[in-house]
């Protein structure tokens, strides 16, 4: 369970794992903006997939954090 309270922009309710989510999103465009340049893609087999399980390592890391 989260200590964050419910957040409600213009009217509409956002879970707290809302903010986690958006974090993480962009923690791991900055990641990947870093990684993409060092040729670590050329050495994935499918870049899709290491993508998404990049960005579950990222949201486990601050949800983790913020728990």
């Amino acid at each position: 369970m989260s200590v964050l309270p419910v957040i409600v922009i213009f009217g509409l309710s956002f879970p707290p794992i809302f903010v986690e989510l958006i974090l993480s999103l962009a923690l791991f465009w900055l990641v990947r903006r870093v990684l993409t340049p060092t040729g670590l893609y050329d050495m994935v087999w499918h870049p899709a997939l290491f993508n998404t399980a990049l960005y579950c390592c990222v949201f486990y890391v601050v949800s983790c954090l913020l728990v």
